[in-house]
C-alpha cells in the first residue's frame, strides 16, 4: 500500500463517513428516469473502519502488529 498522509486519510474518512449518511437516508432512487443503487452498507462501514484504522495509525505514528502471540519451543 503506497504511503498516505494524514490529511488523505481524514478526507478518505470523511468521504465514507459521508457516504455512510447518504446511504441511511435511501438505498436507491430514480431520477430522470435513471435509476442508482448504492454500495452496500457493510461495505462502506468496513471501507471507514478501514481509513480510521489508517488515520488512528498515522496520528499515533505507530502501526499496529499483526503478530498475536508467540509460542517458544526447543529445537
Amino acid at each position: 500500500m503506497p504511503r498516505m498522509t494524514l490529511e488523505e486519510a481524514r478526507a478518505m474518512y470523511k468521504l465514507w463517513s459521508d457516504a455512510e449518511r447518504a446511504l441511511a437516508t435511501s438505498q436507491s432512487y430514480t431520477f430522470a428516469g435513471r435509476s442508482l443503487t448504492r454500495a452496500d452498507m457493510s461495505t462502506v462501514l468496513e471501507r471507514k473502519k478501514y481509513y480510521g484504522r489508517i488515520c488512528d495509525e498515522l496520528e499515533t505514528g505507530r502501526r499496529r502488529s499483526k503478530v498475536r502471540s508467540i509460542t517458544p519451543f526447543d529445537l
